[in-house]
């Protein structure tokens, strides 16, 4: 099971190549599972992206694929999963038809966590902990504990997540985060994520 959960989006990069590049920083330095996030480019632009990314993960075993929402990507790119929010198709659906299909879920609130448990949800994210750069709420480190102990499932905190606040989410009960920015803007994507597994992984 993978504790670190990075969230790509190349806008975060000059170019394609840049992103890529990136990517197999983090998974030679141990990040075991990846959301292809992407909602910018067409259908046929996120697959040939996706392909890119694939050909990457040839030279690690084991890290886990994700797509964002798209369940035709998901399928044409054999992703392990998809990550769903509430205006997706429903878990409950996705499950009943594509059964290795493991599926995220997004929720927002400890309610929305146990029905996605209910629905067949594998992981879900609890978001947003912390404030992040288009979010003004916030949930906060109590409200991730609670959410932690309402389901069976793992919960990733998620939002504003770097390795400042990994402590106080471990306080919380968390053992599992969802990152974006707080890898893939650092300056050393390397050292980001080592100190991130760090943290994490301490006593």
């Amino acid at each position: 099971m993978f504790n670190i959960y990075l969230i790509g989006d190349k806008n975060f990069f000059k170019d394609e190549d840049s992103y890529l590049e990136a990517l197999d920083v983090c998974f030679y330095n141990g990040v075991e599972a990846f959301q292809l996030r992407q909602k910018d480019i067409s259908i046929n632009d996120f697959i040939k992206l996706g392909k890119k990314i694939k050909l990457l993960l040839k030279k690690y075993n084991g890290v886990k694929f994700f797509v964002n929402d798209r369940i035709d990507a998901a399928l044409a790119l054999e992703a392990d999963g998809v990550h769903l929010n509430v205006n997706s198709t429903p878990v409950k659906e996705v499950k009943g038809k594509i059964k290795n299909l493991k599926i995220f879920y997004s929720s927002h609130s400890i309610e929305e966590a146990i029905k996605a448990e209910k629905d067949g949800a594998d992981f879900i994210t609890f978001s947003p902990v912390y404030k992040t750069k288009n979010q003004e709420f916030q949930q906060g480190a109590d409200m991730l504990g609670r959410a932690v102990h309402s389901v069976n499932i793992p919960v990733f905190a998620l939002g504003g997540i770097n390795e400042s606040n990994i402590l106080e989410i471990k306080k919380a009960g968390a053992e599992y985060i969802a990152v974006q920015s707080g890898i893939l803007k650092k300056t050393d994507i390397g050292e980001a994520v080592k100190e991130i597994f760090r943290i994490l992984h301490s006593n």
